[in-house]
């Protein structure tokens, strides 16, 4: 005769509470990509891109995800220009005539591509992207 243990008792509650937490997580993450997509940038971004300025970076630049992180779904109004040869789309000979040695580097330039003004290379705060490029920090009204 076999003795019911406490373990076989306690698996419905455990997967229970393992739904629950698979849930949650789940609702978090869909709640965080979606306010990063909602694109509260997009007049502010757009106006850079019109002002000259450019980001050489690399898609495999952690500096250069916390960079786009701050723009959220709005960088893709921002030209990044891919300095690693390694990637896809890269625009090596550019980055190397631009004398980029660290990613992320914002430079603005005219429209034959002269360079007009450069930040040091790093994450640069969106405050000093619209002070140098006169372009207003605007948040843009998102509907949800």
């Amino acid at each position: 005769m076999k003795k019911k243990g406490k373990s076989s008792s306690r698996f419905p509650l455990l997967m229970i509470g393992l739904g629950v937490v698979i849930l949650i997580g789940g609702v978090a993450v869909f709640g965080r990509t979606q306010e990063s997509e909602a694109g509260k940038y997009d007049t502010f971004a757009q106006c850079l891109y019109d002002s000259g300025m450019r980001m050489y970076g690399s898609v495999t630049c952690s500096f250069c995800a916390r960079q786009r992180e701050l723009f959220g779904g709005s960088f893709e109004y921002i030209r990044e220009i891919e300095c690693d040869p390694r990637n896809a789309g890269n625009e090596t000979e550019r980055c190397i005539a631009k004398n980029i040695t660290h990613t992320p580097t914002w430079i603005q330039e005219d429209e034959e591509g002269e360079e007009l003004y450069r930040f040091e290379a790093g994450v640069v705060p969106l405050k000093e992207l619209s002070e140098i490029s006169k372009c207003p920090l605007v948040e843009d009204i998102v509907e949800e």
